[in-house]
Formats: structure tokens, sequence, C-alpha cells
């Protein structure tokens, strides 16, 4: 009888560790997405925090130095979506170079709490009124 009380009790020890365990992990899943595939699927990502990867489109960028409110566009010439981000930008943030912001979509815009700007030797933007080649923008950008 203690055999069969004990093993219950291990295999509940066991269920509740499980359970933990799978909603932690899922808690701090990031995704990372390109602005076309979220505009594909957005209610897949909705509630969710994610990572946003794009282009920083040309004439976008509008920065308030005195409230630190940055606002710019980011592209994958196929989507393109507002970003706002409280705060300084890094040093090597400008127009037409990679990022990735995370944060969440509210109302159509992408609030972000932390920018990356990403560089790569391989990866350069295209000339103006090229296509961006998606596959190789996301490799840069992870």
């Amino acid at each position: 009888m203690k055999r069969l009380i004990y093993g219950l009790l291990g295999v509940g020890v066991l269920a509740a560790s499980g359970f933990l365990i799978q909603r932690a992990l899922s808690d701090g899943l990031v995704y990372f997405v390109l602005p076309s595939e979220y505009a594909a699927e957005p209610e897949q990502y909705e509630d969710r925090r994610i990572r946003l990867g794009g282009i920083v489109e040309r004439g976008s960028i509008d920065f308030d130095d005195r409230e630190l409110q940055l606002a710019f566009q980011v592209t994958d010439s196929l989507e393109t979506y507002p970003v706002r981000h409280r705060g300084t930008p890094p040093e090597l943030f400008q127009e037409n170079t990679g990022v990735v912001v995370e944060g969440r979509f509210e109302d159509g815009v992408f609030v972000s709490d932390n920018l990356l700007v990403k560089h790569s030797e391989v990866y350069e933007a295209p000339a103006e009124g090229q296509h961006i080649d998606l596959e190789e923008l996301k490799d840069t950008l992870q």
C-alpha cells in the first residue's frame, strides 16, 4: 500500500514539475518574424512578445532627443510597419540598415523596448528600387 501511495505522489510531483517547466519555457519564448510574416498571420502573434526584424526605411526616422522618443518604419520590401521606441538609439542606427526590435504590436504600431542594430560584412542593403532577398535578410538578422 505504501508503494502505491509513494508511486502516486512521485507521478504527481513529476507531472507538476513538467507543467511548471513547460510554462516557464513558453513564457520565455520570443518569436523572430519579418514584417511580411507578421502580416500573413497577425493573430498568431497577438498578445505575444516578438522580435521584428527588417530594414529601417529611408526617410522614416524621427527622434525627439528631449523626450527620448524614436519613431521609424521597418520593412522587408513587402510589408512596412511603424515602430515606436523609447530611449536613445544605438550609435550604428541609421536609415537603410538592418534592425531587430523586441516588443509588441499595439494598434498597428510596434512598440519596442529593445532595439538592436544588426550589421554584417555579408549583407548589403539593396539599391533604391531593388527588392530585398527575404531569406538572406532573415539569415543576416538572426
